[in-house]
C-alpha cells in the first residue's frame, strides 16, 4: 500500500535553476521545511527528485512561472510564493523563516535583504540591521516573495520584458497606486553569490541574440509604469527590531541608511579607480 502524501505545505518556492543551482543545498538545509519546491531548469533537465514540482520552457524566470502554472492546474493555492533565482543563498532554515515572517505580517510583495558584503545593484535591497521589516517603494525580481492573491494580479505582467528588467518596477508602480505596501525582510539576510553581468552573461547573450535590448526593455517600462519617489526606503511604517528601546528605532533607521549610502559611494568610487 503507497504510503500517504505528506500534508500540503502553506507556501511555494518556485526556482529557476541551471546546471549551478543552489537549489539542492538549500533543500538540504531546511529538512523541516514550511515550503513546496518547484525547481524550473532552464539547463537540460537533470534527472533527481529532490522537489515536489519539476519543470522546464520559457526563456526567463517568469515565463518559466507561467509554464509551470499551465503544466499544474491543479496547483494548490499556496499563501506565499518565492521567485527565486539559483544563485541567492539563505542560511539554513531562512528560506522557511522569511515565508512565515511574510506570513505573520500579511505582507503583499517582498523580498529577503542582502548582506552588506554580497553583490548588490541598488542600496534599498541591503540589509537595515535597526528592523525586522522595512517598508521600501521596490522589490527586485531576483527574489520576491507575494501573497498568493498579489500574485493573481500581477501574473498578467510576467510577460512584459523578455529580459524582466521593469517588470518589478511595474509591480511597485501597481501596488503603489493602491496604497499597498512593499517591504524587504532585514530579519532575513541572503548572499547574491555571482556578479550581475549584462555584457559577459550566458542569459544576456542569449537576449542579444534574440535582438533584444534590456536597457531599452526597462526604459519603457519605466516610462509607462513610474515610481513615485523613486527606489527608496520609505519614512514610516517599519517593523523594528524587538531588542531595540522603541525612542531608538527610527534614529537607528536613518544612521545605517546614511551607512549604506556611504558603502555604496565608496563601491562607486571603487569602481572608478578600476
Amino acid at each position: 500500500m503507497p504510503a500517504p502524501l505528506p500534508p500540503q505545505r502553506p507556501y511555494l518556492v518556485f526556482m529557476r535553476c541551471g546546471a549551478q543551482s543552489l537549489h539542492r543545498r538549500l533543500l538540504s538545509e531546511d529538512p523541516r521545511r514550511s515550503w513546496d519546491c518547484c525547481v524550473s531548469w532552464y539547463c537540460p533537465p537533470v534527472e533527481e527528485q529532490l522537489a515536489e514540482y519539476y519543470s522546464s520552457g520559457g526563456d526567463n524566470k517568469l515565463e518559466g512561472f507561467l509554464r509551470f502554472r499551465e503544466q499544474h492546474k491543479d496547483l494548490p493555492r499556496y499563501r506565499y510564493v518565492l521567485l527565486l533565482d539559483d544563485d541567492i543563498y539563505f542560511k539554513p532554515g531562512d528560506i522557511s523563516r522569511f515565508l512565515e515572517i511574510c506570513d505573520r505580517h500579511s505582507t503583499f510583495l517582498t523580498q529577503p535583504a542582502l548582506r552588506w558584503d554580497t553583490n548588490y545593484i541598488l542600496r534599498v535591497t541591503l540589509h537595515n540591521p535597526a528592523c525586522e521589516l522595512r517598508r521600501v517603494s521596490f522589490v527586485e525580481v531576483m527574489a520576491p516573495c507575494f501573497r498568493g492573491e498579489t500574485l493573481e494580479e500581477l501574473l498578467p505582467t510576467f510577460g512584459l520584458a523578455k529580459s524582466t528588467w521593469g517588470v518589478d518596477g511595474v509591480w511597485a508602480s501597481i501596488l503603489q497606486a493602491s496604497e499597498r505596501p512593499l517591504h524587504v525582510v532585514d530579519a532575513v539576510q541572503v548572499e547574491h553569490t555571482r556578479l550581475f553581468d549584462p555584457r559577459g552573461g550566458a542569459f544576456y547573450k542569449k537576449l542579444l541574440a534574440m535582438g533584444i535590448d534590456p536597457y531599452a526593455e526597462l526604459h519603457r517600462l519605466e516610462s509607462s509604469y513610474p515610481i513615485r519617489g523613486g527606489r527608496r526606503t520609505l519614512r514610516r511604517g517599519h517593523v523594528y527590531r524587538h531588542a531595540l528601546p522603541a525612542f531608538l528605532g527610527r534614529p537607528s533607521l536613518i544612521f545605517f541608511e546614511l551607512v549604506k549610502k556611504l558603502l555604496q559611494s565608496g563601491k562607486q568610487l571603487r569602481r572608478i579607480r578600476s
